[in-house]
């Protein structure tokens, strides 16, 4: 494990999954992806591709949305709720996204989280590079970029815990 800070080597500490660097002492915890979701997104491929081939997403909001539709009926999984997705962006002409995705039901008590990091053109924001400001519908590699994105947020996807 390498730390994130300084790349040096990290050692585990008692409680997995916490750990701490070796050279710069910086404690952290290890982020692992949820697998289920990931083979769930997997599996069902093919029907988000569909999306992508058919138009440009508008925004990362309505990625975030497709890749909850497309996971919902997971088992443990089973309650995330598209229409409650909560966009809280504090950026200016670049910065962070974060949703929070809510489970479903009255007064929700499961959300799940992702993180988009975006910039303010093509250059560097990765949602503005795939769509290249074009009005045609998407070639076969703007589908495949957008199938990449909508991985990353799948894999980035995590459970408020608290």
């Amino acid at each position: 494990m390498k730390c994130p800070n300084c790349q040096s080597r990290a050692v585990r500490l008692n409680g997995y999954p916490w750990y701490i660097c070796i050279k710069c002492e910086h404690e952290f915890r290890r982020e692992e992806m949820i697998q289920e979701l990931v083979d769930k997104f997997m599996e069902n491929r093919d029907t988000l591709r569909a999306k992508f081939t058919e138009k440009h997403p508008e925004d990362y909001k309505g990625i975030v949305t497709e890749v909850v539709k497309l996971l919902k009926g997971t088992y443990e999984y089973s309650n995330l709720d598209p229409d409650c997705i909560h966009e809280i962006d504090d950026g200016d002409y670049q910065g962070t996204l974060l949703y929070m995705i809510a489970s479903t039901g009255y007064q929700p008590d499961n959300y799940w989280y992702v993180k988009i990091a975006y910039g303010s053109c093509s250059g560097c924001d990765t949602l503005e590079g795939i769509r290249e400001y074009g009005s045609n519908p998407p070639n076969e590699e703007q589908a495949q970029e957008y199938m990449t994105l909508a991985l990353h947020i799948v894999q980035g996807l995590k459970k408020l815990e608290g």
